[in-house]
């Protein structure tokens, strides 16, 4: 549409033509170039919000698990004890089919040598006759959401 009107203003051989045709093609270049900018922008604050949510998820269900371990301890002989950790149990059910509908999942370290990129480091253990940088357990679980590590599982490292 604009090329069609500076066709029929101009001449083709004109210099004005090819100066507006030029100044047309790089102002759509830089269009195009910000609208990319301004997509990426978008998809990284929406994997952020998704971030924040699935760090939020994974520490509530950190906090469910450390309390089932505690609930397990507990001799339920009350009838309303009982109860409750049915209901505590549920909560675990809904907690867990929530985190799969957001594709978040549990990461477990199952790489034997320790990763930057892949794990966080709890603690470093002397270990007589083994390499530096091998990992002897997991300490915590780190979490991935749609495949992308968005909290690393902190290991236990030889020194």
């Amino acid at each position: 549409m604009v090329i069609g009107k500076i066709a029929q203003s101009f001449q083709k051989n004109d210099e004005k033509y090819e100066f507006l045709l030029h100044k047309y093609s790089s102002l759509r270049l830089e269009n195009k170039k910000l609208h990319e900018k301004n997509q990426a922008q978008k998809r990284e604050i929406e994997f952020k919000k998704g971030n924040d949510f699935a760090n939020e998820l994974m520490n509530l269900y950190e906090k469910y698990e450390r309390a089932k371990e505690q609930s397990f301890k507990v001799q339920a002989t009350n009838l309303e004890l009982q109860r409750f950790l049915l209901e505590f149990n549920t909560i675990g059910k809904e907690l867990d089919k929530s985190m799969k509908k957001h594709s978040i999942e549990l990461y477990e370290a199952k790489e034997r040598f320790f990763d930057i990129d892949l794990h966080e480091i709890g603690a470093y253990q002397e270990a007589k006759g083994m390499k530096k940088g091998i990992i002897l357990k997991t300490t915590r679980n780190g979490c991935t959401c749609k495949n992308k590590i968005i909290k690393k599982p902190r290991v236990v490292v030889t020194q």
